[in-house]
């Protein structure tokens, strides 16, 4: 590992020195404003930037559209000794790659038209590998190009008597990817994660809610906000499903597939900013019918509802700045009976899910967070154990695609972790991330999937070590 860490070190440093020009992306030129007044960490939004978002991307005067960024990285898990060959199911471990790109046409379009559309070329993409028994021992590591968390806007501002009202229609594809705040799914903490722990099929935070990502690039979302007075805000919108054909607006492999016109998706939160000082409570949620479960074969179709608590602290100074996330989703499924025996324990099941994180930013050129999670679920041993002879479930022996089960039929998993950054300049973010496991499904130790092995939670301890660059 410090051979591996030295010579990304190495190309950081040789990339640092080629940046001659300080170019920002569109919307820094468009506002003609310094990136630290729209963000705070390289996805977090201060006040100013939450403005310029629930208005459309409109301030300011046209540009080209036009934004690009890459990021390389170094993704280390702490074991794999579980595995059944290591080189297989974990490709990249340990070794620098040039994780992703992504092309964008943001910004001004018209007076009250504006968009965030994003294009990500993946080289760690999810199709899976099978091994003899058709169990899935690994992926290919290769690219894929998909259109990522997207948000097309129309936007205005009206007086209403004596209150001021921000109203829009925003056109998405990934459910939450349009609020204002980093608390809900998409734009929440961390604010990036390894493509390799997907590729690897292991969850950074282990089971999450269907709206926490198992949506994003595969529907369509159509949708009306307002926020009164900068102080409450709302939005009802609708998912539908995307065109499976359309290969340039989809992730690659299974996906999820929803399977009714009413998906209905809800944010209501109270805002309020004072001086350096800004404060957010609120709830959002989301009802998904999906066709079926993509992680086992011939499922039943389900009904998936999702509700959330969600709190945002921020004091933001151009010196020291603090900010402070937390996010409670529970989630409800409704499988039926015909699910029962087949790939789950009972007809009906829940999941909880629970993130905070504590940020301090030092003129936005250092900044370190800690972070915690926890999920929690009820007890569903068809579906979540291993079981060598089982032919159903998503830990089932034939067609598998799931690379670890539970040893206790549930998705417990908990941990913490830490991450320091550096921003040299606007436009470079150079980052660490540490994350220490207390459980994975279902305790202190679980069953790698590949080999029926057992595997200690903290065999999972992640290391994450990129540099994003954006022009």
């Amino acid at each position: 590992m410090r051979k591996c860490l030295t010579t990304i070190v190495i190309v950081f440093a040789g990339l640092q020195a080629s940046f001659t020009a300080h170019a920002l992306p569109s919307f820094s030129e468009q506002t003609e404003l310094a990136c630290k007044v729209c963000h705070l960490n390289i996805g977090e939004l201060t006040p100013t930037g939450r403005q310029f978002k629930l208005k459309g991307y409109t301030q300011g005067t046209r540009v080209m559209p036009f934004s690009f960024t890459a990021t390389a990285s170094v993704t280390k898990v702490k074991s794999t000794s579980s595995s059944a060959d290591p080189s297989v199911t974990m490709p990249k471990n340990g070794k620098p790659i040039p994780e992703e790109a992504n092309l964008y046409v943001a910004g001004k379009l018209s007076d009250h038209l504006g968009g965030n559309i994003k294009w990500t070329a993946s080289a760690a993409n999810t199709d899976p590998l099978y091994g003899s028994s058709g169990v899935q021992t690994g992926t290919r590591v290769g690219h894929d190009f998909f259109l990522d968390a997207s948000d097309l806007r129309f936007a205005k501002q009206d007086q209403v008597g004596t209150n001021t009202l921000a109203w829009g229609v925003t056109l998405n594809n990934a459910p939450a990817s349009q609020d204002l705040w980093n608390t809900t799914p998409v734009h929440t903490f961390p604010y990036r994660t390894s493509s390799l722990l997907n590729a690897w099929g292991t969850g950074q935070f282990g089971p999450t809610t269907m709206m926490d990502g198992g949506l994003s690039s595969q529907t369509t979302g159509l949708g009306i906000y307002a926020m009164l007075n900068d102080t409450i805000y709302v939005e009802l919108s609708n998912y539908f499903s995307s065109s499976p054909h359309l290969s340039a607006l989809q992730l690659s492999g299974q996906v999820n597939t929803i399977s009714a016109n009413a998906n209905p998706y809800w944010r209501l939160a109270w805002n309020h900013v004072k001086g350096h000082h800004s404060y957010m409570v609120g709830t959002f949620g989301m009802v998904t019918h999906l066709a079926r479960d993509p992680y086992v074969a011939g499922s039943a179709s389900g009904k998936y509802t999702d509700i959330g608590l969600d709190a945002q602290y921020q004091h933001i100074t151009d010196t020291h700045s603090l900010s402070a996330q937390a996010a409670y989703i529970h989630e409800q499924v409704d499988w039926g009976a015909r699910s029962v025996g087949r790939s789950h324990d009972n007809p009906s099941g829940n999941l909880s899910t629970f993130k905070t994180k504590l940020t301090y930013d030092y003129a936005r050129t250092y900044g370190s967070s800690v972070f915690y999670f926890k999920t929690n679920g009820s007890t569903d041993n068809l579906y979540w154990s291993y079981n060598a002879a089982a032919t159903t479930g998503a830990c089932n022996q034939t067609n598998s695609m799931l690379a670890y089960c539970s040893a206790t039929g549930t998705p417990k998993t908990s941990g913490m972790g830490l991450e320091l950054y550096y921003a040299p300049q606007p436009n470079v973010h150079i980052a660490l991330q540490q994350t220490y496991y207390k459980n994975f499904l279902g305790g202190s130790t679980f069953i790698d999937n590949t080999s029926g092995n057992n595997r200690a939670a903290s065999d999972n301890n992640l290391t994450y070590l990129y540099i994003t660059y954006a022009h």
